[in-house]
């Protein structure tokens, strides 16, 4: 089996890999979205005219493996764009390869090349198989999260 983890933009003969690993994404997060918010999330990713995009990693035997979105936006704060990291998920068969750390380090060198001000994602502070990845890429930050239901 090859190892070798590519890291590159998602296309649309991906679609049916990109919803495995969605929906084992919402799974893993105990949450539900609706097939058509899943659809519309898709067309968004591959929508060169929005400001969300996704990554993809694969190997040569396994196929994808693994999906990142992340979303550009302007900040008050920099005149360069901020990325929020919104969704990273791996097939948890494939969790070995390193391919969460390979969508990580892609993101953080397209960001230096495109001279994007920051990176930054959150986690669940239960997640601890995702947060000792992510402590080796960078330390916790101080910041806290406050969500106002306008449902």
């Amino acid at each position: 089996m090859s190892e070798t983890v590519t890291i590159r933009s998602a296309a649309p003969s991906d679609k049916d890999a990109w919803f495995s690993l969605w929906e084992g994404y919402v799974t893993f997060y105990d949450a539900e979205i609706s097939d058509d918010v899943s659809e519309n999330t898709w067309m968004r990713l591959l929508d060169p005219s929005e400001q969300m995009f996704c990554l993809v990693a694969e190997t040569d035997d396994l196929g994808v493996i693994g999906i990142e979105s992340y979303i550009l936006y302007l900040n008050t704060w920099t005149k360069a764009p901020v990325c929020y990291l919104e969704d990273l998920f791996v097939a948890e068969t494939a969790r070995n390869l390193t391919a969460g750390r390979a969508l990580i380090d892609a993101l953080g060198a397209k960001a230096r090349q495109e001279k994007w001000h920051r990176v930054y994602w959150m986690t669940d502070a239960n997640n601890e198989t995702a947060r000792k990845l992510y402590d080796k890429i960078s330390p916790v930050t101080n910041w806290v999260r406050y969500d106002v239901s306008t449902a």
